[in-house]
């Protein structure tokens, strides 16, 4: 607690501890790590900086990745104690998507703090997306300063208690894609994702994704991230073709 009051009231990086105590309850110990998990590989600094790749977010969201769903799929398996294997992959496939993650990340104020090519902000699924990373990222950050014991217990109270409702979880659709999956499982349809192109556009790529029934293509949809593309696509092919939600 005295290190503490120290870093925020009288470290020469007062100001930025300060603002990772306000957004994640707690002062950091390493605060580089932090810095990293929000500055987006886009970041024009790192573009003149040795050693670049290591100055990103991308490793860090890679582990955080893992972390968040090993602790998601625990705390899965000790609520639902009667549930077969399928409910608990169904049930943290909705925790642990893009669009959740999104969402978990605007929600605790991680947009403005990201470092990025300013550029991108004309485009809202692609912000959307780096926040949704950077909170990943920052869960890496908090596992290699604070371990897996802290890290476990923040995810449980700070995002798990706060963001996530199980009740209402249990009628979420978890996503387009999942539901035009179960659509053509259940009308034996033969149902692909192709990618027809990619793009390079202002240095980022640009992914062309055709979905596919019975062979036959039946839309395109273009975007900076492959899954979003083909959820965006999937969206406009339940929504076009009327299929239903299906419970889990």
């Amino acid at each position: 607690m005295l290190r503490e009051f120290f870093l925020l009231n009288f470290s020469k990086n007062k100001l930025h501890y300060q603002v990772f105590y306000n957004v994640l309850g707690f002062c950091p110990g390493k605060l580089k790590l932090y810095q990293i998990a929000l500055t987006h590989h886009s970041y024009k600094h790192l573009q003149r900086t040795k050693g670049a790749a290591k100055l990103n977010n991308e490793r860090l969201e890679y582990l955080g990745d893992s972390v968040f769903g090993f602790i998601v799929a625990e705390k899965l398996y000790n609520l639902y104690p009667y549930q077969d294997e399928g409910f608990l992959t169904e049930m943290r496939s909705k925790i642990v998507n893009r669009q959740r993650l999104n969402t978990i990340g605007k929600k605790m104020g991680l947009q403005v703090l990201l470092k990025y090519d300013k550029k991108l902000e004309r485009e809202s699924r692609f912000m959307d997306t780096m926040t949704g990373n950077a909170f990943e990222a920052l869960i890496g950050a908090i596992y290699i300063d604070k371990g897996f014991k802290f890290t476990r217990n923040y995810i449980l109270t700070k995002i798990i208690d706060s963001y996530i409702d199980f009740k209402v979880l249990i009628d979420d659709e978890i996503s387009y894609k999942a539901r035009l999956t179960k659509w053509a499982q259940r009308e034996h349809k033969k149902l692909e994702f192709i990618v027809k192109n990619i793009e390079i556009l202002n240095k980022h790529k640009l992914y062309e994704i055709a979905v596919l029934i019975d062979g036959e293509e039946v839309i395109l949809n273009k975007n900076h991230s492959k899954k979003s593309a083909e959820e965006i696509a999937s969206e406009k092919l339940c929504l076009a073709m009327k299929i239903p939600v299906f419970k889990v």
